[in-house]
């Protein structure tokens, strides 16, 4: 465990091999929370989280019926069964 300083205006340095080892870029940005007397810094997600119903309009073509997730989910596995039991032939 390393040891870091508060700046003056606030500040403080991850040290290089913490973010070498998750890959925290310059311009990362952080929730900040405080815990129980303890300081938090959660990387937030370089994008917001989607779901399939999100990028679901992304595909959608005039007069096709829209499915729901446990449709689309279902039709993946089956794909993907499939494709598996080619490549055990």
């Amino acid at each position: 465990m390393e040891t870091v300083k508060l700046s003056t205006k606030g500040q403080i340095v991850i040290p290089k091999g913490v973010r070498e080892a998750h890959h925290l870029a310059a311009g990362t940005e952080f929730m900040v929370s405080f815990v129980n007397n303890e300081i938090h810094l959660k990387p937030l997600p370089l994008f917001p989280a989607t779901t399939i119903a999100d990028s679901a309009a992304s595909l959608a073509k005039r007069g096709r019926k829209k499915i729901s997730e446990k449709q689309v989910r279902s039709r993946i596995a089956q794909g993907l069964k499939s494709r598996d039991d080619k490549s055990e032939s």
